[in-house]
């Protein structure tokens, strides 16, 4: 027989096990739960993606029938439509021009050998833009930096060592940008944040500057010899279907030569030859569109997804890239 002790000893011992095979217990349907959310969680954002994707198809097609029908991927400001899913979930689009800014793209072109050169004039007007508002043009060289090839940057340093100073997480592309979020991923970026937001913008394959529906103050940054007065004229001219000085009767062509034509009559003088350079790059026909989708499930919770589309080389339009969903929104369009 067992003395008490020995029966106080396998009494303890026995509860310690219990106690250890409950914790584990507890742990294991713990662990199986948090295995099930996730599952489920993956599984109603597989659900999420997909009809996100759908939806981008459907834009895709609409701007591929605007670009075939009118050359323009978007005939107003924005456009707006809202869908639903068979999963009683509520999707809302918003897209808006991606080409009345200054693509940072543009300050480099290929040469005949197929090297990135700087462009020296879209260099020169993103100078002449920042002095205007005032922003330090030594960001600019960052910009610049973030493109070119060469690795060394204007301090004649190499550019990792640089991103290293400030702590910075990556290292610049070293080539063309794909996706305005690059933006703040240049150093001192974030310093001009606002201004970043609706002036400059990336795009790969369309250098050119939509100026419909552009502000005054905006056009002004554009076009340098204007005066503000100049640049509140010349928008309320290429607002509207039909511009004074050009002699259609029913319609303008809204076209380079046209617009000169507008802006010699604003100034009552002919535009001088360097001046006339700033039109050259100029467009009144959107060829990059960014969207969001905002994707609300039945329980109301909301998912964000952005992404940005460009007529190509072979003039179709296409899906560039896209971020999200997120369940917060990050970014602005």
């Amino acid at each position: 027989m067992m003395s008490k002790s020995q029966n106080g000893y396998v009494f303890i011992t026995v509860a310690v096990m219990v106690t250890i095979l409950i914790s584990s217990l507890t742990i294991a349907i713990s662990n199986q739960n948090k295995n099930i959310e996730l599952i489920k969680n993956y599984e109603k954002l597989t659900i999420i993606e997909e009809e996100v994707s759908a939806v981008e198809l459907v834009i895709t097609e609409h701007l591929n029938n605007n670009f075939e029908n009118y050359s323009n991927l978007l005939t107003k400001t924005d456009f707006q439509r809202n869908y639903e899913t068979p999963n009683d979930a509520k999707i809302s689009v918003t897209l808006k021009s991606n080409d009345n800014c200054f693509n940072i793209n543009s300050l480099f072109y290929k040469n005949s050998s197929n090297e990135i050169v700087i462009n020296n004039f879209e260099l020169k007007r993103l100078n002449e833009i920042f002095s205007k508002l005032k922003i330090d043009t030594k960001i600019i060289n960052f910009i610049l930096d973030w493109i070119d090839t060469d690795k060394i940057n204007h301090q004649n340093n190499k550019e990792d060592l640089e991103y290293q100073k400030r702590n910075i997480d990556w290292f610049p592309r070293n080539y063309f940008a794909v996706s305005n979020i690059e933006l703040m991923m240049i150093p001192r970026i974030a310093e001009i944040n606002k201004v970043v937001n609706d002036l400059l913008c990336v795009n790969l394959y369309n250098n050119k500057i939509n100026i419909l529906n552009m502000s005054s103050q905006k056009l002004g940054y554009f076009f340098p010899f204007l005066s503000d007065k100049n640049a509140i004229d010349l928008s309320n001219i290429i607002s509207k279907d039909i511009w004074p000085n050009s002699n259609q009767k029913n319609r303008t062509e809204k076209n380079i030569s046209n617009l000169q034509k507008e802006i010699e009559q604003i100034l009552r003088r002919p535009l001088e030859l360097n001046e006339q350079q700033y039109l050259k790059t100029i467009s009144f026909k959107s060829k990059s569109i960014k969207a969001q989708i905002i994707y609300e499930d039945k329980s109301g919770t909301q998912y964000f997804s952005f992404s940005k589309y460009e007529v190509d080389s072979d003039n179709i339009v296409k899906l560039i890239y896209r971020y999200g969903p997120f369940k917060k929104n990050l970014l602005k369009i």
